[in-house]
């Protein structure tokens, strides 16, 4: 019970750190739940098919993202809403087709290997294009422009 306490509690934390609004402290409780929860039935979990884990976590995380997005309750009770709430303004065959999209890209994301299943040995030319891809996307990130750090704006 304690260790279920603790990702609770440090993940409640992590809500505050974020921003001081009741958004923040939903999103880390329901994070350091769903923590909880996996530590809780990890066994049962990882007996399931990994096409079956993997969409149903993106979509539990997703869920847990719309408060952290959100100013306020009900701006993330109107998104969860119209996530879940077909929309019959827009044609049915618009419909399926933006849905199979997405299905088709949450697939394509999460067929590969994740974190643990990868290979952590790099050839030396791996490193050399990796240090310079790392070096390039810092250039375009920093450019010319003035960009205060972002934790500076709460």
């Amino acid at each position: 019970m304690r260790a279920y306490y603790n990702l609770i509690l440090t993940m409640l934390i992590g809500g505050l750190w974020h921003g001081a609004n009741w958004t923040f402290v939903v999103w880390g409780a329901y994070h350091g739940l769903l923590l909880a929860v996996h530590r809780r039935f990890a066994r049962q979990w990882d007996a399931l098919p990994r096409m079956i884990k993997q969409p149903s976590m993106f979509l539990l995380v997703l869920i847990g993202w719309v408060f952290f997005r959100s100013a306020q309750f009900t701006m993330a009770l109107s998104i969860l809403r119209t996530m879940f709430t077909p929309t019959f303004a827009v044609p049915i065959a618009q419909q399926s087709f933006v849905l199979m999209a997405l299905l088709v890209a949450a697939w394509w994301s999460m067929a590969g290997p994740n974190v643990f299943e990868m290979r952590h040995a790099f050839t030396p030319r791996q490193r050399i294009l990796a240090t310079v891809a790392f070096a390039v996307s810092l250039a375009l990130i920093m450019g010319t422009r003035n960009s205060p750090f972002l934790y500076f704006q709460f």
